[in-house]
């Protein structure tokens, strides 16, 4: 379905402040226009995967001196917001889109973890939001800053890993059972075809 797809890009991008980005929002993006399949909503965190890929080529470039960004100007200071909240857009999407799913499977488990996960990580871009505002003010040496974050960091890491194993549970437990049904359905149409040659040899 794409779920596979999605905890490979995923967990690439936990660590793209190690420019891993560059391929895990490309991967991430080709999950989530799998998933479009089943629940268009999909189709709209893929493109949103897409633009975050411009963002991570870009650092990328500028690591290898082929272009210069400015890191304490005003253009970079709202790309790395703009970066912070399309973060923010794309797990509301898919997270919210999997609930709807895992509802019409009667899983509650997993729609109700979808909400729960919802909720920590978008508290986790908040804390990205004025940390980075935080680090704009020259305010980085006060005590509240370094409490938000230390925070920041850790969430980064304990958010981004709980979201990669729901990725992956979503990944075993429902794409297991779409392709259980479609192996079902299968099997059905292929005994009504032995059917209809039975009773037509009857016939004969």
């Amino acid at each position: 379905m794409g779920f596979g797809l999605c905890v490979l890009g995923y967990l690439l991008i936990i660590f793209d402040s190690f420019y891993a980005g560059v391929i895990g929002w490309p991967l991430l993006a080709w999950g989530f226009f799998k998933l479009g399949k089943v629940r268009k909503s999909f189709f709209a965190s893929c493109a949103l995967c897409a633009v975050c890929t411009l963002y991570s080529v870009c650092e990328l470039l500028d690591l290898a001196k082929i272009i210069t960004l400015d890191k304490t100007g005003e253009l970079y200071f709202a790309l790395h917001l703009a970066y912070i909240l399309l973060g923010a857009c794309i797990h509301l999407i898919y997270l919210l889109s999997v609930r709807d799913i895992a509802l019409e499977g009667g899983d509650m488990k997993i729609a109700m973890n979808a909400l729960a996960w919802l909720a920590f990580t978008e508290f986790y871009y908040a804390l990205c939001i004025i940390s980075a505002y935080l680090v704009k003010g020259g305010a980085t040496g006060s005590e509240f800053a370094q409490i938000v974050g230390n925070v920041t960091i850790i969430m980064k890491y304990l958010i981004g890993f709980t979201n990669l194993w729901f990725l992956y549970g979503c990944y075993t437990k429902i794409t297991t059972a779409s392709q259980m049904e479609k192996d079902e359905e299968t099997m059905r149409r292929i005994a009504e075809k032995e059917e209809q040659k039975r009773r037509k040899r009857e016939k004969e």
